[in-house]
């Protein structure tokens, strides 16, 4: 999802690993007979995904009258400090968004429940249609602290109109990644410098993660220990160097003058890597309508996964287990979820949802027609980030922005991360 501000995000982390009480319940309540159970749900997003969610709640509530549902939301920047606080106050919610980068952070906490007993043939939680690149995530350790609310893949979007113009060609999975970096100079050139051929790749933790993939690594270990090495990312760092050096991606510069949204949305670059459901946002900021393509690579393997766009979990000290998993089997398994909520969050998690979104939407198109087009070279979702990984992203960030005005090395760069990366894991 979205990257918010360092400072923020590294305060969180820092809350969290104080050490927070955990709060779990190993008794958990359901609801007495002919009572009725409230749940509090807090999730990230705007006024206009709240209402589609609030829709799927209407739903769930015909269905299930002796379960209600209370929503709160914020944007994804201020969510962290909102559930954070709730989290660490003592007063959780029973359902939350948590995104892939947080979960072993929170779930090392105890503070998701463990839904594995919940979870099966004729018990609360149906995972048996959870398409099968996506099955592993939300695990840890074997325990079931949350369930794929959505998925999504990388890819490039771009302006087709401004690639043809320029002479450009977009990449495909044949195409290697110095191919790709002429093709994006020549855009630089053809625009006189005012649109890049593509944002930058290497100044966050998507661009790393796929390379690493590409090259026979991951990002993260199954113990949640950085799964690439300092040569790895030496070698990853001096190629983006060479290619910014050459004009075609991103410099520091553009993209601080970008923000608060990115090269691609201020025409400052003709595309980007970024999270196939976001296209439609995307074309929408830039007034144009963006299309989608693979990553170039040089290994024949393409880099992409099945990401969870999010995950629903139930807090370890909610006292409605069995309702708040009946509320996530709802919400990944019935088609008038899919229905409702298109892509907004994600392309469906399930086979039984697949297909249920709305066709008429053209960015919802050409999203299930990329998700299609890639089934066949995407892996399985790789290990949750390690605890504090949310953290090294922020700090990746801020090594990518120094290395982007010249203020530190390759090498000096490879060093901090691998400093940093030792003491936020430790």
């Amino acid at each position: 999802m979205g990257n918010d501000a360092p400072s923020r995000r590294t305060a969180l982390a820092a809350l969290l690993s104080a050490g927070l009480a955990t709060g779990c319940s190993s008794g958990a309540r359901s609801v007495a007979s002919g009572g009725t159970a409230t749940l509090r749900y807090f999730f990230w997003g705007d006024a206009g995904r709240a209402e589609l969610i609030n829709q799927c709640i209407a739903v769930f509530e015909r269905d299930h009258r002796r379960i209600r549902i209370k929503t709160s939301f914020v944007g994804f920047d201020a969510y962290w400090q909102k559930v954070t606080t709730a989290l660490a106050g003592g007063n959780p919610p029973d359902l939350l968004h948590v995104d892939y980068a947080w979960l072993r952070t929170f779930a090392s906490h105890d503070l998701l429940a463990d839904l594995a007993e919940l979870t099966g043939a004729g018990k609360e939680i149906d995972a048996s249609a959870v398409v099968p690149a996506l099955r592993t995530a939300g695990l840890i350790e074997g325990r079931r602290v949350g369930v794929p609310l959505s998925r999504n893949s990388i890819a490039l979007m771009y302006d087709a109109g401004l690639y043809a113009e320029a002479g450009a060609t977009p990449p495909d999975l044949k195409t290697g990644w110095e191919t790709f970096a002429e093709q994006t100079a020549r855009i630089s050139k053809f625009t006189k410098g005012a649109q890049v051929g593509v944002d930058n790749p290497g100044q966050n933790y998507m661009g790393v993660e796929m390379w690493m993939m590409q090259h026979g690594k991951t990002a993260w270990t199954e113990a949640g220990q950085l799964g690439f090495t300092p040569d790895d990312l030496h070698g990853y760092l001096s190629f983006i160097e060479r290619w910014r050096d050459a004009g075609g991606i991103a410099g520091a510069r553009v993209i601080l003058e970008a923000k608060p949204g990115a090269p691609i949305t201020a025409r400052r670059a003709a595309s980007m890597f970024e999270w196939d459901n976001q296209v439609g946002s995307r074309s929408e900021a830039r007034g144009t309508r963006l299309k989608l393509t693979t990553p170039p690579t040089d290994t024949g393997t393409s880099g992409l996964y099945a990401k969870p766009g999010m995950l629903l979990s139930a807090s370890g000290a909610t006292p409605y287990r069995s309702e708040a998993a009946q509320f996530i089997n709802f919400m990944i398994n019935d088609r008038r979820v899919a229905k409702i909520l298109g892509t907004n969050i994600g392309m469906a998690p399930t086979t039984r949802q697949e297909g249920a979104a709305s066709t008429d939407d053209p960015f919802v198109r050409l999203t299930q027609g990329y998700e299609k087009r890639i089934a066949g070279v995407a892996a399985a979702t790789p290990p949750a980030p390690g605890v504090g990984g949310s953290t090294l992203n922020v700090r990746l960030e801020r090594i990518a922005e120094k290395l982007g005005y010249g203020v530190i090395s390759v090498d000096e760069a490879v060093d901090l991360y691998f400093d940093q990366a030792k003491v936020v894991l430790s």
